[in-house]
């Protein structure tokens, strides 16, 4: 296992990375794109927005191409058409521009996310996904970090070219998913029938062990088999925690840039960047720490639970404290710690509750249920933005943070099966 993860876990990591580098960078952009083109925090909103719907409508298609194609080709399309999406965003000259290349760049990256969770499932069993899940995970408050910090500062310094710095950081954020596309379509190993580096015996282990605990099965049944999951009370009471959840989310943290700005104006756009850090910083150590509390189901609703009600507290927090920047961080900073962790509690709740036969498309149904929320969020919040001023348009994901911590608290998993997989249970919350 340790052999599959020096080949398997680079590929996950590094992907998730560059597509939420790609996710990140327009809140950074922002700071100059803004005044340039005239873009308002509500257009911003927007524009922030679009790229959910497309994300939505082609989530579920996106996956069921991936079982019909192959993980490694799709994986690399994926990322080549969004890495050229992305270099193209930085020739717009318009907010109708801006507004159609986040459609486009939604349409290209579906089901990147849901795809590489059935991709570990091929190669990984329940008690060995650990280390890849986590990876997926946490690749992104590391990319916000990292898109942070060199958003920044091409803010400051990279005026090449005659073009405005703002147009760089789409520049250079589009050609490493390029890049990273043709390494996974050379290199990525497809399945582990398929895996010529590692001795047969280890290959027909590996898949006897995997078997049905796998969910690559599924793509031998129908859409319309598939589909019946959402039939069942549980699957659509996942799909409106994600939903309130991913409002919230979203609603703060494609926002973080102009909410440091706002709440301490003096700041250049590097000391954005290192500040704008900071939460999701904690972010990544909530993710490394906190989850492992949840090692039963019960536990993981009250952890859930637990998570929601404090990221509430966080977000009011930066709404009050909004005239005083280092407790407005401090507040920003609690709600990244408990929101980043429990995207890893929801996707342990969700893993539980649902038959596996059904998993190619009740995972990126529900994830695209999150998609859509990741347009209401960010579109609320800037039209309740007040000017410039952010902090006012937080209310939206307060409320939503509200509604989530409610419904977490009442979710009962009644799915026996999963109930006794306590081995799985660690695993995705770890």
């Amino acid at each position: 296992m340790s052999r599959i993860s020096r080949r398997v876990i680079p590929f996950i990591l590094i992907g998730s990375l560059v597509a939420y580098l790609d996710r990140v960078n327009i809140g950074y952009a922002q700071l100059g794109m803004g005044k340039e083109l005239g873009i308002t925090t509500a257009a911003y909103g927007l524009a922030a927005a679009i790229f959910f719907i497309a994300y939505f409508f082609f989530e579920v298609p996106s996956n069921l191409l991936l079982q019909r194609f192959g993980s490694r080709r799709w994986f690399a399309r994926i990322m080549i058409t969004w890495g050229m999406i992305t270099v193209l965003t930085g020739f717009v000259h318009n907010k109708e521009m801006l507004y159609a290349a986040r459609f486009l760049l939604g349409l290209a990256e579906a089901g990147f996310f849901p795809g590489a969770v059935l991709y570990i499932t091929k190669w990984f069993r329940s008690q060995d996904r650990a280390r890849p899940l986590s990876y997926l995970v946490l690749a992104q408050p590391a990319a916000y970090i990292l898109g942070g910090a060199t958003s920044g500062f091409i803010l400051d310094h990279v005026h090449w070219l005659g073009q405005s710095p703002w147009r760089w950081i789409f520049f250079l954020s589009g050609v490493p998913a390029i890049l990273v596309g043709l390494v996974i379509w050379k290199y990525l190993p497809e399945r582990p029938s398929a895996a010529r580096w590692l001795d047969e015996d280890v290959r027909t282990w590996l898949t006897d062990s995997i078997g049905d605990d796998g969910v690559s099965s599924s793509a031998r049944h129908g859409l319309k088999a598939q589909m019946t999951a959402f039939k069942n009370r549980q699957a659509l009471f996942l799909c409106a925690i994600e939903f309130v959840f991913s409002v919230g989310f979203y609603g703060f943290t494609l926002f973080v840039p102009l909410i440091v700005k706002q709440v301490n104006p003096t700041f250049t756009a590097t000391n954005i960047g290192f500040s704008a850090a900071v939460p999701y910083l904690c972010g990544m150590i909530g993710l490394l720490t906190l989850p492992r509390l949840g090692t039963t189901p019960v536990r993981i609703r009250y952890l859930g639970t637990s998570l929601s009600f404090f990221g509430t507290v966080g977000i009011v927090g930066v709404i009050a404290l909004r005239g005083q920047p280092l407790l407005a961080l401090v507040s920003l900073s609690l709600a990244a710690l408990v929101a980043f962790p429990f995207i890893s509690v929801l996707w342990a709740m969700i893993t539980q509750s649902l038959p596996k036969k059904h998993a190619t498309v009740a995972f990126a149904a529900i994830n695209s249920v999150g998609a859509l929320a990741g347009f209401v969020g960010p579109y609320l919040v800037g039209q309740g933005a007040s000017g410039s001023t952010v902090t006012s348009g937080l209310l939206t994901p307060a409320i939503a943070m509200v509604l989530c911590t409610i419904f977490t608290a009442s979710f009962r998993i009644k799915n026996p099966e999963a109930i006794e997989a306590s081995a799985a249970t660690r695993t995705l919350t770890t």
